[in-house]
């Protein structure tokens, strides 16, 4: 077998699949997996992703993971290859992900490499738990693994460029809900309605000086990206809904943060009449790169002529940190050199250039690892 990795990622770049939904994207490698020899296909009961295995006898395991979601994003590059779902789109790189990923298991069993490894296809990595989804079925932890890896593209570097730090890589992400409740009135009569909305923007206020004072010392973020509140101008709003995130470095101050949104909606509620429904979702676990696997990277590539640059810690989420928690593992960002937009953007469209080098890569880690 002989793939056309750029016309893999293409085909995976047209049929982007949201979240638990990537049957088809599961179908399409499958359809390729089963061609190599030496690899043993597990699924998951739970979900859409897939585990090659490739043993070589006993010893321990190297495990790679790519994610398979996509994003409800309506395309707008305007590629010859765009988004063939209204509405969907792999604004995030995935498909580059996954053509990486077959690439670099045709490359080990073309050269029949003796080394144990595994290669995971994750689902519903946009902050639908599938990294927890995986290893709730306990599959991947049957094996002995040695060390976690995974990469990400960034629009923001050019191609042949990697970069990483050793430590806290990625934050933690929590997403959250809130919605008050009181009772709609006629504004010329407000004595008799419970304003909801005038509660939700105390709540907002008082979280904003409660985040900005806990800045002082730490690093956080705490952001409501939709409040949705009230029908008609001259009605009090009886309902206000407010959807968003904070990121953390530590489950401790993650913890924190939660029991202060709940403690400031319980007084709110009280002091206005209110009542309140309050829903936290989707968290990960920070990502952190195992030190000795960080500067094993940075050596690749002195050697191979890739630039490497140190890496901030960035507050965005990922839900690779699960098994950063479980194993020494390493997530770099690959550079994949668009000029016009990076992750999560509508016109998002990494140069397939970048697949080569995410390869080799890859390959090196696994040559340099004993």
């Amino acid at each position: 077998m002989s793939l056309n990795l750029f016309d893999i990622r293409k085909e995976l770049h047209r049929m982007p699949e949201l979240a638990f939904q990537e049957s088809r994207t599961k179908a399409f490698l499958l359809s390729i997996l089963k061609g190599f020899q030496g690899i043993v296909i597990h699924e998951f009961n739970g979900n859409n992703g897939i585990l090659a295995e490739y043993s070589q006898g006993s010893g321990e395991y190297l495990l790679f993971r790519a994610d398979m979601d996509a994003l409800p994003i309506r395309e707008a590059t305007g590629c010859d290859f765009s988004s063939q779902t209204e509405g969907m789109m792999h604004a995030c790189g995935h498909d580059v992900h996954m053509a990486i990923m077959l690439g670099l298991i045709e490359q080990i069993t073309v050269n029949q490499m003796q080394r144990n490894l595994l290669f995971l296809f994750q689902p519903a990595e946009e902050g639908q738990g599938g990294a927890e989804s995986v290893l709730v079925e306990q599959l991947i932890q049957s094996f002995n693994i040695k060390n976690a890896f995974a990469l990400h593209v960034s629009g923001n570097l050019p191609v042949n460029t990697v970069s990483t730090k050793k430590g806290i890589f990625f934050a933690i992400p929590q997403e959250f809900n809130l919605e008050f409740t009181g009772t709609a009135a006629h504004a010329a009569f407000p004595e008799k309605g419970n304003n909801a909305l005038k509660g939700g923007i105390i709540f907002s206020h008082r979280m904003s000086q409660y985040v900005d004072e806990l800045g002082k010392t730490e690093q956080v973020i705490f952001n409501i990206g939709v409040m949705q509140s009230g029908t008609i101008r001259n009605i009090i709003p009886d309902k206000c809904l407010f959807q968003g995130t904070h990121r953390t470095l530590n489950k401790e101050l993650r913890n924190l943060i939660n029991e202060q949104i709940k403690a400031t909606a319980e007084e709110i509620a009280q002091e206005y009449n209110l009542q309140y429904t309050l829903d936290y979702l989707c968290s990960y676990d920070p990502v952190v790169n195992d030190g000795e696997l960080a500067e094993l990277l940075k050596s690749i590539c002195t050697d191979t002529a890739i630039e490497y640059r140190e890496s901030r810690t960035y507050m965005t989420g990922e839900d690779f940190g699960f098994f950063t928690t479980l194993y020494p593992s390493l997530l770099f960002w690959l550079g994949a050199g668009t000029e016009t937009a990076d992750l999560h953007s509508d016109k998002f469209l990494p140069d397939e250039r970048c697949i080569p080098v995410g390869i080799k890569v890859f390959s090196e880690l696994i040559n340099r690892i004993k």
